[in-house]
């Protein structure tokens, strides 16, 4: 298994090289009307479905602008959560959110949900939304994400699988992408999250057919 393992660890650094630089060369205005176009569809699908929880992630970088979806579940009345990254464990906590105000600069200097002895608030912890919007690099249309290699969906993936409620609800996992993110298949190891659909601004894909619990 090592054997096999060393050069598809190679095949994704060379890919999230080669799809950051991509991402990175689009142009700030680019990105946000994009940006823009990719969230006006998960609002509607988040209508339509009538999601009643979300998870969702704060941009970096050049990350795609989730935040117009943010706010616009806010006006719906979706319940938002928003992860704080636990770098000690490799894990993820997710936090209820209802405005900007309630974040602060965290990990990676990424904004994060202020935990309650910051704010003085008691927070709602829900464990598993009925969606999970998610960041990447590099996209395909079967399901496959190429993150930044730290595993923290992966892994948060993994456990809510070991959850005994997880089953009779999951959650739909959405990647979140710039149609220039997208390529023909992603190296995934066995641990690796897959996507149940896509949405670019170009609209919506799904991926797994197995896995489309709004059936």
């Amino acid at each position: 298994m090592t054997g096999n393992r060393a050069p598809l660890a190679a095949l994704k650094r060379e890919l999230r090289a080669e799809r950051t630089a991509v991402r990175d060369g689009l142009a700030a205005d680019v990105r946000a009307s994009l940006s823009s176009q990719v969230c006006s569809h998960a609002l509607e699908w988040l209508q339509k479905e009538k999601a009643a929880s979300l998870l969702a992630y704060v941009p970096f970088r050049s990350e795609l602008d989730c935040r117009p979806l943010i706010a616009g579940a806010w006006v719906l009345g979706r319940g938002v959560l928003l992860p704080r990254v636990i770098a000690e464990a490799g894990t993820m906590s997710l936090h209820t959110v209802g405005s900007w105000e309630e974040l602060t600069p965290g990990a990676y200097g990424i904004l994060e949900p202020l935990i309650p002895e910051e704010n003085g608030q008691e927070r709602k912890v829900l464990p598993v939304p009925d969606v999970v919007f998610v960041p990447g690099l590099a996209f395909d249309r079967q399901g496959g994400r190429l993150g930044y290699g730290k595993g923290y969906y992966d892994r948060m993936q993994a456990s809510w699988k070991q959850d005994s409620g997880f089953a009779l609800k999951p959650p739909v996992w959405i990647g979140l992408a710039f149609s220039q993110q997208l390529v023909p298949e992603v190296p995934m190891d066995g641990h690796d999250a897959y996507m149940d659909m896509l949405i670019t601004e170009e609209g919506i894909f799904h991926c797994r057919e197995e896995n489309k619990p709004w059936n």
